[in-house]
């Protein structure tokens, strides 16, 4: 589900479209237009590990937002787990400006992931 990237506004309602420049590991680069937002933001997956987890990095101005994506099989089925990291110098901005909507939509977001996951399966 993840590394299909232009199908990524199907399950985040806070994307108009997305784009990858390679396939989905270490050093490609996602481009998505946030709903809203006046710009395209790109982030680059910077640690891969197949069907398990991805880290992006989304570079700022004196910050970095780093959100980590992991899959892990369970007893009761499969969890998910988001957690977004703000570091640099301006980190407390765009935690503010960006990071706490992020946060905000994650609940959404993750559910609709998971009924696209069960449609495709």
């Amino acid at each position: 589900m993840w590394a299909d990237i232009p199908n990524r506004p199907k399950w985040d309602d806070d994307t108009e479209w997305a784009k990858a420049n390679g396939p989905f590991q270490n050093g490609t680069i996602i481009s998505m237009k946030p709903k809203g937002w006046p710009k395209v933001v790109n982030m680059e997956i910077v640690e891969c590990v197949q069907e398990r987890s991805f880290t992006d990095h989304t570079k700022f101005f004196l910050a970095s937002l780093f959100g980590t994506h992991t899959m892990e099989p369970t007893s009761e089925g499969l969890k998910l787990t988001t957690t977004i990291k703000v570091t640099g110098p301006l980190a407390f901005f765009w935690r503010k400006v960006v990071a706490e909507d992020i946060v905000k939509t994650l609940p959404q977001q993750t559910a609709l992931l998971i009924e696209r996951a069960k449609k495709l399966a």
